[in-house]
């Protein structure tokens, strides 16, 4: 993120003035650096706070099951792609996303690898989760890491818009409770993800605004938080007909 910084230059209108002048500018940086570094420590106080606040909502959702509708829209708001499908995820880092429109897919997240099945031409890639999903916001779904909850920065938003909220006002519930969440190091794939809860305290839509400006629309129906989960859910069988490029 860049940051803009303020420099102030000093000109002094006589050498008997030079001094005062060069004591007043002393001054005047000492305090705005003590104004910064103010702002800065209340800023990482309401991040803190506000970080806390959702790592409480996601680990009170220990499972989730939902079916979801996808739509992803250009820089232009042109719809480029539409999906539906089913997402399961577990805490920690657990997770299951399986399309059944427009094409069958299937992704599984197992702890340890990613597995992206693609039915339509018969291969799965297999990735390590770590460098699959490093510095990807997404990972907080799952994560109960604090190293890994560090690297991202967290607002809340009031109907969509950021707001500077103080620590006494985090818990205050609304219709739609939502978070923002960016990457402190640039340069990712996912630029801001936005999670959105319901008045029940369930993942009820997620928002992705991609480095190539294209935003990603999840919204999700027929939620549950708590089921009993099969053995096999969070693994992949794979057939034999099927190539696996293993890239971990």
């Amino acid at each position: 993120m860049n940051k803009a910084v303020s420099v102030y230059f000093i000109s002094a209108l006589t050498a008997g003035g030079l001094m005062i002048n060069a004591a007043n500018a002393s001054a005047e940086l000492a305090t705005s650096s003590s104004v910064d570094t103010t702002a800065i420590a209340q800023k990482e106080s309401i991040n803190d706070s506000v970080s806390s606040s959702l790592q409480t909502r996601l680990s009170n959702m220990k499972q989730f099951r939902a079916e979801f509708a996808q739509t992803v829209v250009d820089a232009q708001q042109n719809v480029v792609h539409e999906a539906q499908g089913t997402l399961t995820m577990t805490r920690p880092n657990k997770l299951r996303w399986e399309t059944t429109f427009p094409d069958e897919t299937l992704l599984v997240a197992d702890g340890d690898a990613v597995w992206n099945v693609d039915t339509f031409v018969e291969q799965v890639t297999v990735l390590s989760q770590d460098n699959a999903i490093k510095d990807n916001p997404i990972v907080l779904l799952t994560s109960t890491d604090e190293a890994t909850w560090s690297k991202f920065s967290i607002s809340q938003m009031n109907n969509g818009v950021p707001t500077n909220t103080s620590a006494s006002d985090i818990n205050n519930d609304t219709v739609m409770q939502s978070y923002q969440i960016t990457p402190k190091e640039e340069g990712g794939q996912i630029v801001t993800l936005t999670l959105s809860f319901n008045q029940d305290n369930e993942l009820a839509s997620l928002n992705m605004l991609d480095a190539q400006q294209q935003v990603s629309t999840l919204v999700f129906n027929n939620i549950e938080t708590r089921f009993p989960i099969p053995a096999d859910t969070f693994s992949v069988d794979i057939p034999d007909s099927f190539i696996v490029d293993d890239q971990r």
